[in-house]
């Protein structure tokens, strides 16, 4: 069955904002009765604790992590019209503290014991190639992440063959791999135009018509401060939500989906 995975990374360093998004994120999910994951930044969670604690009552919402200040797990080489611009990522002991003080913080404030992460900016493979990092993570409690967010050129878009995957070869069989195909909306976005919100819409319903046609799982992304830009009533969000729904696409949240192909695997 067609399933649509929404994740949020909330990231905003702007406390205005944030809690606007997540005022229109409960208002949208309430709505529809659909759930989705909010991938939180520590420090955007510091400062939006009352507001996230609003939202982690109602279990629509799934929080996990982005790290605590949205450093990158890997290295990007981002290939764009023949440039290439490099953000290079942090090292083993900078990741290790990150996440561990992410983790401990949605502990303290949310009440969640979190075992999913989204890496900032996203990377080619995911983490195949880097079983040191998924050491580190699998002794922090993170049993799913969606890293692979990027094609071979460390750009967009990521082609919809790449399908979730857990990491038997690098001996980490119990972390699981939620790719994000397509585009992220803040390059797609960047791509139309931001205020051409009519091109974005097209585009992404092609994608949820093909996930339809194929059966396919998508991990779509969305982020906090793009969400609302020239968009602050998030209609367009809404759109896409309504479009799947009434599709019979399943929309279920990152954990829900991890714990659905756990038991299979267990069951297998």
């Amino acid at each position: 069955m067609a399933t649509l995975l929404i994740g949020y990374d909330v990231e905003s360093q702007d406390s205005e904002i944030t809690r606007a998004f997540l005022k229109k994120a409960k208002e949208i999910h309430c709505a529809f009765k659909v759930p989705c994951t909010m991938f939180l930044v520590g420090k955007t969670l510091e400062r939006n604790v009352n507001d996230c604690q609003d939202l982690v009552k109602d279990r629509l919402f799934n929080f996990e992590q982005h790290t605590y200040s949205h450093i990158l797990l890997k290295t990007v080489a981002m290939e764009t019209q023949g440039k290439v611009k490099v953000i290079k990522g942090g090292s083993l002991s900078q990741i290790e503290e990150e996440i561990k003080k992410a983790n401990e913080l949605l502990k303290k404030y949310l009440n969640v014991e979190c075992i999913g992460l989204r890496g900032p900016w996203g990377y080619y493979r995911g983490l195949s190639d880097r079983p040191d990092i998924l050491e580190v993570l699998y002794n922090l409690g993170i049993r799913f992440t969606s890293t692979y967010a990027r094609n071979e050129k460390d750009f967009q878009p990521v082609d919809f063959r790449v399908h979730p995957f857990w990491y038997n070869p690098q001996d980490f069989d119990e972390i699981l791999e939620i790719p994000v195909q397509g585009w992220q909306d803040v390059c797609l976005r960047d791509k139309y135009g931001w205020t051409n919100l009519d091109a974005y819409l097209k585009h992404v319903k092609e994608n949820l018509d093909y996930i339809f046609d194929h059966n396919l799982v998508w991990g779509y992304v969305q982020h906090d401060w793009s969400s609302i830009r020239n968009d602050s009533d998030m209609n367009m969000t809404r759109q896409i939500i309504e479009y799947a729904f009434k599709k019979g696409i399943k929309i279920i949240s990152y954990r829900e989906y991890y714990e659905e192909v756990k038991s299979t695997k267990i069951s297998n």
